[in-house]
């Protein structure tokens, strides 16, 4: 099968908006569940357990989540480029090297270096935006707001010159009610959106400053913890600068485990 009918094929499964007709999402679907031969059953509907849906969870709460999770978070490394061994990761990361937190950005969202070339980090500013589909089949979105605040945010983290600086946009989506499709492909149909593919708003990020989608689903009516999809798209590579020194001995200079 050619590329061109396979590309077809898969959008006109999934309902998620690309930004280029080429684009295709890296993608890592799970179900953990208790093992119970004969009666065992992955991706189960209709679970009656209280749990938090994914679009109440907060930046620091999806990325802990994501990184307590080993095969998710290697899809975030791959998409970089960075090794799986000797990896560390600093979650809002102030001193040494933001010294007045009262200034924009108050803190570094997340810095990802190999303790083999800490001269060769990646700072990364997360910002979510929120997505429901209703049982009526409409479209509900929260948190736009975030994609210009995020914008002017990471703009900012280039004065302290990493090696290469992100955006990364996490979608959290709610789609388990979209039932038109099969589990894997139960994505709210983010095109509706004005302001999360809008070329007019994203021209304001610096063109020095990548830009990551990250789509989280809750494609069940199982807690995100249990079952759901991971989702990632490059929309803009960063360029590679030679990080400052200052920048390299203040990260070299943290007490790391």
């Amino acid at each position: 099968m050619d590329r061109n009918k396979l590309i077809s094929i898969f959008k006109s499964l999934n309902p998620g908006y690309s930004p280029k007709d080429n684009d295709i999402w890296k993608t890592i679907v799970y179900d953990s569940v208790p093992l119970a031969h004969p009666t065992t059953h992955l991706f189960r509907e209709g679970e009656k357990d209280n749990f938090k849906a994914v679009t109440a969870f907060t930046e620091r709460e999806i990325l802990d989540f994501l990184f307590s999770k080993h095969n998710l978070h290697h899809l975030l490394l791959d998409e970089l480029g960075l090794p799986k061994g000797n990896i560390k990761s600093i979650r809002e990361l102030q001193d040494p090297i933001i010294q007045n937190t009262n200034e924009k950005p108050g803190d570094l969202d997340l810095v990802l270096f190999s303790l083999d070339s800490v001269h060769r980090a990646v700072v990364i500013e997360a910002k979510c935006v929120k997505a429901r589909t209703l049982k009526s089949g409409r479209i509900v979105l929260n948190k736009e707001k975030n994609i210009a605040k995020g914008i002017s945010q990471v703009n900012q983290y280039l004065k302290f010159g990493f090696h290469r600086t992100y955006l990364l946009m996490i979608l959290l989506d709610d789609g388990q009610h979209n039932k038109r499709f099969n589990q894997l492909f139960r994505d709210t149909n983010l095109s509706v959106s004005r302001k999360l593919f809008n070329k007019n708003i994203l021209k304001s990020l610096h063109p020095d400053i990548g830009l990551i989608y990250l789509k989280v689903n809750q494609i069940t009516g199982k807690s995100i913890l249990q079952s759901g999809k991971i989702s990632l798209l490059t929309a803009k590579i960063a360029k590679k600068k030679k990080q400052k020194q200052t920048t390299t001995n203040a990260i070299s200079s943290l007490q790391l485990d």
